[in-house]
């Protein structure tokens, strides 16, 4: 029963087990979630086609705006597919000089490159903005960054060979750069999603933050921070209160091997630029990854102490299982070696004997048991003789085989050696004693089997049970 017991408490510890297993990994996948569906679905999730909003060229972008046509685009003498003058090479840094202009529910824009300025109009959903994802000239090699869009890795800065790709998301380190091409600025990326290596213009990468913060992310300060003029330090603008919110502008650009955020306070409108490390997530987000992170927290500890309880039951149960068996072996009734009677055996080998003399005491050892037995009965007597006159048949089944055998004893006694005794003979009065004895006088030998029951006395009927033993003849 305690061992059934302890197993179901172990099947409902690892229920729960798996329960809070469950919650963290759900916690997971709702912290990376979108970005996940993204990667291996090919759905996006939110409005931009970019990994950050501010990244994406849209009506209210003001001319004299830096972009960037990261893969390559036809630009056209107006802004509609008729008249193609040629196409701006991967990588190409221009400039909005006109526009938008709808043509058929799409925003088209005229832009120039500045190095040939040659200029045409192009879709508006082949530019990204220049310059926000926080990488520079000062950019160290090594840096960790992410990619602004689904893009073509390429051979080289100058050799438009497609060596591979990566998605909107995907990490990755810059390992050599820069370089400058046609305005624009390259890095040698390698990526840490994919087995690919190669060049990638700095506008379709940012730095890598997995705070996954856009542009009017609501934030609060997660300590008392001063506000900086620029990236990196200088003269202080401002101050942040703990749990104050704000709102964020820009970033993150990387100084010193650290992440800084251009923000803006709620309430009292100051800007500046703090470290990244001085911020957390505000609002609903900032609510339902606190959530999450408790349930993380309180799913880890759970777990901790519920593995502690899991090795404390299976320590209990694997010793109350120990004490059962000891139990159980000690209810098991030992094997002993079978009763042997030594003064049967010695009448048995007597029996067996080619001596006649042996013969003869095996009947009168026999006697004297009988008699013993009977004395133990309760019979009185001086003799075996009186003690079967006080007998009767109702009491002692046999009575007439055990008259007989006493009277074969009697006759031994007084002729000694003068009566004529064969072995045959003496077996025969041998049974008629078996006849009359019980267990303890006359064990079954190995391998015989017992006859019936014989009761020697009504007193005994309760207590006794008397087998009658054959002595099987050789």
């Amino acid at each position: 029963m305690v061992a059934g017991e302890n197993t179901t408490s172990n099947t409902a510890f690892e229920d729960l087990m798996l329960t809070l297993f469950a919650i963290i990994l759900v916690g997971q996948i709702a912290q990376r979630g979108p970005e996940i569906i993204s990667k291996h679905l090919g759905i996006q999730i939110g409005d931009s086609q970019y990994l950050v909003d501010n990244a994406s060229v849209d009506a209210d972008t003001p001319l004299q705006t830096k972009v960037n046509v990261v893969s390559g685009a036809p630009y056209y003498t107006e802004p509609s597919e008729g008249g193609e003058v040629g196409n701006f090479s991967p990588g190409t840094s221009l400039m909005l000089i006109e526009g938008p202009e709808t043509v058929e529910g799409e925003r088209w824009w005229n832009v120039i490159e500045n190095e040939t300025e040659k200029n045409g109009w192009v879709r508006e959903s082949v530019l990204i903005v220049e310059g926000v994802g926080g990488i520079g000239p000062a950019t160290r090699l090594g840096t960790n960054v992410r990619a602004l869009l689904d893009t073509d890795v390429w051979k080289d800065s100058d050799e438009y060979v497609s060596v591979g790709k990566v998605a909107k998301g995907d990490w990755g380190t810059l390992t050599k750069g820069p370089q400058t091409v046609r305005g624009s600025r390259w890095w040698l990326f390698e990526s840490d999603e994919a087995d690919v290596k190669g060049w990638l213009p700095e506008a379709s990468v940012m730095l890598a933050s997995n705070r996954g913060w856009k542009e009017r992310s609501l934030v609060r300060g997660a300590q008392i921070t001063d506000i900086f003029e620029r990236a990196g330090g200088g003269r202080v603008v401002g101050l942040l209160a703990a749990e104050e919110k704000a709102k964020i502008l820009g970033g993150p650009v990387e100084v010193g091997g650290a992440l800084w955020w251009l923000i803006e306070i709620e309430e009292e409108g100051e800007q500046g630029w703090v470290p990244e490390n001085a911020l957390e997530d505000a609002g609903v987000k900032g609510l339902f990854k606190g959530i999450i992170a408790s349930v993380m927290i309180l799913g880890t500890i759970l777990t901790l102490v519920f593995l502690g309880g899991i090795v404390y039951v299976t320590i209990r149960t694997n010793q109350v299982r120990a004490r059962e068996a000891q139990r159980i072996q000690v209810a098991i009734p030992k094997v002993t070696e079978p009763y042997r009677n030594e003064r049967w055996q010695k009448v048995l080998k007597n029996v067996n004997s080619e001596n006649p003399s042996d013969w003869r005491f095996a009947i009168l050892e026999s006697d004297v048991m009988l008699d013993e037995l009977f004395t133990k009965i309760g019979y009185q007597g001086v003799s075996l003789g009186e003690k079967l006159k006080a007998a009767t048949r109702g009491d002692v089944k046999n009575l007439d085989a055990a008259w007989e055998a006493h009277k074969i004893r009697n006759q031994i006694a007084h002729e000694g050696g003068d009566y004529i005794l064969t072995q045959r003979e003496t077996k025969r009065v041998i049974e008629l004693y078996c006849l009359v004895a019980e267990a303890g006088i006359a064990p079954a030998p190995e391998g015989y089997e017992p006859s019936e029951v014989l009761l020697l006395h009504p007193a005994i009927k309760s207590i006794a049970t008397f087998y009658v033993v054959l002595v099987t003849l050789p």
